[in-house]
């Protein structure tokens, strides 16, 4: 028995290099199938916390063994290397978690002050302004919280309000898709029946654009208004093509001569005829 028991104790630590060997070859890229749909931290974090489960499991229940067989150089070399690659990990985490906490500080006020919508000076085209890095810190942190993590009071702050950006930049998005719709639809006969309207919609839409930003106060009224001259815009433009396509279906059914002309001359009588059966 006391054989099996050494086997068991060479065997993990046979795995315990193998563990230190993905640790090393990994910890810059992290690979992405053993957390997927994870923003990049909490992979990482996840990831790190897989291999200290591997390697942690497995010595609780060897020092539950024999003490001849605890005694015994293999199993004394083994947890020499497991307490190595512990250390590892938790500074690994450590790192990671400092170093993002120290990105937060920097970034996320500035982002925070950028302006809600952005328009193309030629296309007209606008798109919510809402940047990537805040979307992943709000993901982070969620994860970090499910995680049982220390999150940094800045980050925490703007995770608040996490439901109010959702639903703001949710209705920029629904105003961003009809405006630019209404843009990419416009042929340039239309152009003059709509541009009393999309000015009132300019009008309004300009204060998110060069005044209000995701710290504003009125940024609901803001959006309640664009919402409000967006839609009038839309209703407009979907009138004239409802409009065009049923005078289109009109024109269609006359799409042919009134009068066929014979290949010979038609008596007078036979004339008169035809003209009252139309």
């Amino acid at each position: 028995l006391e054989k099996k028991y050494v086997g068991l104790v060479q065997a993990y630590g046979v795995d315990l290099k193998n563990v230190q060997e993905l640790f090393l070859e990994f910890r810059d890229k992290p690979p992405s199938e053993t957390a997927r749909n994870l923003p990049p931290i909490t992979g990482a974090l996840t990831w790190c916390r897989g291999l200290v489960s591997r390697i942690q499991i497995p010595m609780v229940k060897l020092q539950l063994l024999d003490r001849t067989i605890l005694d015994r150089e293999e199993a004394k070399e083994v947890a020499k290397v497991h307490a190595t690659i512990m250390a590892s990990l938790q500074e690994y985490e450590t790192q990671k978690i400092e170093e993002w906490g120290r990105d937060v500080e920097a970034s996320s006020d500035a982002k925070l002050k950028l302006p809600l919508v952005n328009r193309n000076p030629e296309t007209r085209l606008i798109q919510t302004n809402f940047d990537p890095a805040l979307v992943r810190l709000l993901r982070e942190v969620k994860y970090f919280l499910l995680l049982g993590l220390s999150v940094p009071e800045s980050a925490l702050e703007i995770y608040k309000s996490v439901e109010t950006f959702r639903a703001w930049t949710g209705n920029l998005d629904l105003i961003v898709n009809m405006n630019n719709g209404v843009l990419n639809q416009l042929l340039p006969v239309e152009k003059p029946l709509v541009a009393p309207y999309l000015t009132k919609f300019d009008n309004a839409i300009e204060s998110g654009i060069s005044n209000l930003n995701w710290r504003s106060e009125g940024v609901d009224e803001f959006i309640e208004a664009s919402m409000e001259e967006v839609k009038v815009v839309h209703e407009v433009l979907k009138t004239m093509k409802d409009n065009f396509t049923n005078v289109e279906g009109l024109m269609q059914k006359w799409d042919k001569p009134l009068v066929e002309r014979k290949a010979k001359p038609v008596e007078k009588d036979e004339l008169e005829r035809m003209a009252k059966a139309l």
